[in-house]
């Protein structure tokens, strides 16, 4: 064993570097990836059912197989003692993966123990978050965007982090971390109507509309609206990011709303492409482009044109002709 010192919120904090047996480290039933399907069992929940939840996750297995190739597991875990144990207090996916590992591979030594840097009851509550925050909200090894979402939520709420702090030591713009606080109470909230487990993956919708302004503004201030929304997502009418982007259009057009409530998305889609081609022809799209483009045209360009510039008249032409030929090919008049 070796002794080292990190900082930790201005503190010089001792631990010591070794490796520990499988056997005796526990896993932390506060562990963040986890909170909300724990929250969602009565009664305490098991070893056993902390290290089913954990390895449920998609992410656990292509780490593991990661652990695999490598040799053993290199990125060491944090441990603080609990009576004859210890228990992780980051890494509780990478002790899952290794015990994993070691039952798939009897005898093998490489994942019998796991390199581990070892706390004292030093380290708080609020010294623990911080470090959670640097190893997987700014750090390379990212959380899942919920569990991101609800750790800003508790250094802001619980540990009282200010803005400043936050944009500081997240590397993250204050309107970023806000977007994150926004989607999360309303993630929580929508989970309470809805407590499917697989709907915390929504967070990521809610993210999207904290973006535009005034679908948050109506989501805030209708009732009506929030309860429709929960609808949509419930039901998988919206199931993607990049489908709320095209959701203030939608609201605008009654038929492409009623579309969406009766058989989602996609057929909302079908209509706004009805009414306005270019969204689903990049053709149509450089039309339109062109048409508000030439409709704008600057004085500077059209003196051009009057002076007598060959290679601007002749662009012009060109355009004029592609126009005739796709109108003869499609058998119309312009």
């Amino acid at each position: 064993m070796s002794t080292q010192y990190a900082m930790i919120q201005g503190k010089q904090v001792p631990y010591t570097i070794t490796r520990i047996p499988n056997d005796q480290i526990e896993l932390d039933p506060n562990n963040p990836r986890v909170q909300y399907l724990v929250g969602q069992m009565a009664g305490t929940v098991t070893q056993d059912k902390l290290d089913e939840l954990i390895w449920a996750k998609d992410q656990a297995k292509a780490l593991a197989q990661s652990i695999f190739q490598n040799g053993g597991v290199r990125e060491a875990i944090i441990v603080q003692p609990v009576g004859d144990k210890y228990r992780v207090r980051e890494g509780n996916t990478r002790l899952v993966c290794n015990r994993h590992l070691a039952e798939q591979n009897p005898g093998d030594q490489r994942f019998s123990m796991i390199p581990a840097h070892i706390f004292e009851h030093i380290l708080t509550e609020e010294d623990i978050a911080v470090m959670l925050a640097d190893f997987h909200v700014a750090g390379k090894i990212k959380w899942d965007a919920y569990e991101q979402g609800k750790h800003i939520h508790d250094l802001f709420h619980v540990y009282g982090k200010t803005y400043d702090w936050l944009s500081d030591h997240l590397r993250m713009s204050k309107s970023k971390i806000s977007e994150h606080l926004s989607a999360y109470k309303a993630t929580t909230d929508f989970l309470q109507v809805h407590p499917v487990p697989a709907n915390i993956k929504k967070f990521s919708l809610f993210q999207e509309l904290m973006k535009k302004k005034d679908l948050k503004a109506r989501y805030d201030d209708s009732d009506e609206f929030r309860q429709k929304l929960y609808g949509w997502l419930d039901k998988d009418r919206i199931s993607d990011s990049r489908q709320m982007r095209s959701l203030p259009d939608i609201l605008q057009n009654p038929d492409a709303v009623k579309a969406l409530d009766t058989q989602g998305f996609d057929e909302a889609a079908k209509i706004l492409i009805t009414n306005d081609p270019s969204r689903g022809s990049d053709l149509f799209h450089a039309v339109k482009l062109a048409t508000e483009a030439l409709k704008a045209a600057p004085a500077s360009d059209i003196q051009d044109l009057k002076g007598g510039n060959a290679q601007k008249l002749i662009m012009l032409r060109n355009l004029k002709r592609s126009l005739e030929d796709i109108s003869t090919l499609a058998g119309i008049t312009l």
